[in-house]
């Protein structure tokens, strides 16, 4: 039987701006608030991980639903083992708007 690991969510400000494009969501923008070294973001990197996944894979590390707006706060985790090099990661957003994030969120 395999353990299931639970994702630590980093809530510290991130967004994403959007505009929508015929059926299609398109990240225009991306607002880290974090600038120096130590925060989780930039942790094993230099840039901003979350932003680096945004731009590379778009919102196919979203886990959650919200309505779109023009901009949207998001909190993000990280899977894998950051040490071993970041491609071996996957760095998932969800929307702080999420019913569910919410719910979770207050619970915390």
């Amino acid at each position: 039987m395999q353990n299931e690991i639970e994702l630590i969510w980093n809530n510290d400000g991130h967004s994403i701006s959007l505009r929508i494009e015929k059926n299609e969501l398109i990240v225009i923008g991306f607002e880290c608030p974090n600038k120096n070294e130590d925060a989780a973001c930039r942790k094993y990197s230099k840039e901003c991980i979350v932003e680096s996944f945004i731009h590379r894979f778009g919102l196919e590390c979203n886990v959650g639903a919200c309505e779109p707006s023009p901009k949207i706060q998001i909190a993000w985790a990280i899977t894998g083992e950051p040490e071993m090099g970041l491609d071996l990661c996957q760095v998932w957003v969800i929307p702080t708007a999420d019913e569910f994030f919410s719910a979770w969120a207050l619970a915390q």
